[in-house]
């Protein structure tokens, strides 16, 4: 038992402290264009969830970026992005069949912005795991890109191991995502 958490404390101090990772733009995608509109309502449309990243088979969830672990992203197929008014983006998530929820945006808010054409979402959340809790700052530029959405992901968190040794980083990664309908 004492080594067992001998163990864990050396651990926790070797893991503890700062890390940061920063993602080039894929140089296999095609270059991002310059955005064509001064404002977002060419963002208006139909995503699929399930996205690309350079370097990994793995399929990033759009859900997942725009609203974290507890967003309800396992069982999303589609996002649908909408501005029932011009200081509103609605986020619609899907199955296969039916919406499964709904959420509103606002500038007001300071949850997103339009600049030069690129959407940014912004959004704060609490994460929790067995031996980690923090906090996570995550800020998505979206940039159109012919038929996919191509979003930059900034995220920063802190927070703590065991309750008692401090973390931080952040990382930058890309992401695209198949645009299903305008």
């Amino acid at each position: 038992m004492a080594k067992a958490l001998a163990l864990a404390v050396f651990a926790a101090v070797a893991l503890g402290g700062c890390a940061v990772m920063d993602q080039e733009y894929p140089a296999s995608w095609d270059p991002l264009p310059p955005a064509m509109s001064p404002n977002c309502s060419s963002f208006a449309g139909s995503y699929a969830d399930r996205g690309e990243m350079t370097g990994s088979a793995s399929q990033p969830s759009l859900t997942y970026g725009l609203f974290g672990h507890h967003g309800g992203w396992q069982n999303v197929r589609r996002v649908d992005f909408a501005f029932p008014q011009p200081e509103v983006l609605e986020i619609t998530a899907w199955d296969a069949e039916k919406p499964l929820f709904t959420r509103q945006l606002s500038t007001n808010a300071g949850d997103f912005a339009c600049k030069q054409g690129r959407l940014i979402v912004r959004s704060k959340r609490w994460v929790a795991a067995d031996l980690v809790a923090g906090r996570e700052d995550v800020t998505i530029e979206f940039a159109a890109a012919g038929q996919r959405l191509v979003a930059h992901v900034q995220e920063k968190t802190y927070g703590a191991i065991f309750a008692v040794v401090p973390i931080a980083g952040t990382a930058g990664r890309w992401y695209r995502f198949a645009r299903l309908a305008p």
